[in-house]
């Protein structure tokens, strides 16, 4: 073989898999723009505002509330009116606005406790839109909570720990300072012992003098 005829066959086979190289990477490119990105979905939207009230509900009766005073500043309502720790409201704010929707299955509310829901979520926010959320049982996989948003038909699945955080506000209500315990109905007060004003009865063997 002549060496120019070598030197083409070289190129020739250079360009071959060049073009190759360069077809395989607009064929991944291709397919990177095709395939949709999961997109995060919270609960609540960027349009709902921020929350000024939050209460949370059980099903056997305890509920915890607190809300925004005009000042800005976060007060308890339930289950005492009394001051609220700030850190905690607001960390339980900012909980309540990343909690994540993780899918929407098709499933009855009453096959994945939500009816009755274990739990009630209400928040209020400044577009003053009131949202209320019912919480349901544990996935299979304890990875999320059944749930449920009124005026939204459905069910979703909700994440764990986002939930979770604020259930949380049921054992320990934000309380700036520890209430004391006041005295239970069970407590009887002693009453005073009072001294005896009656006389000694006589004695039979006494003989009253005349």
């Amino acid at each position: 073989m002549k060496r120019p005829t070598w030197i083409l066959l070289v190129i020739l086979l250079v360009l071959v898999g060049l073009l190759i190289y360069l077809n395989r990477e607009h064929n991944l490119d291709t397919v990177a723009e095709s395939t949709p990105v999961d997109q995060v979905e919270f609960l609540f939207s960027d349009t709902d505002g921020l929350p000024t009230g939050i209460s949370i509900s059980a099903n056997q009766g305890d509920t915890v509330t607190i809300k925004r005073a005009e000042d800005g500043s976060w007060v308890l309502v339930e289950p005492l009116a009394t001051e609220a720790d700030q850190g905690s409201a607001e960390a339980a704010a900012s909980q309540a606005t990343s909690i994540r929707v993780l899918s929407r299955p098709e499933v009855p509310l009453d096959a994945v406790g939500l009816l009755p829901a274990s739990y009630s979520l209400r928040l209020d926010f400044t577009s003053s839109v009131e949202k209320e959320v019912r919480i349901g049982d544990l996935t299979p996989t304890n990875t999320g909570y059944y749930a449920s948003m009124d005026g939204e038909g459905g069910t979703l699945i909700l994440d764990k720990a986002g939930v979770e955080a604020l259930l949380a506000l049921l054992q320990s209500p934000p309380y700036l300072h520890t209430p004391t315990p006041s005295a239970t109905a069970s407590q009887t007060p002693q009453m005073p012992q009072v001294e005896s004003t009656t006389e000694p009865a006589m004695d039979a063997s006494e003989t009253p003098q005349p």
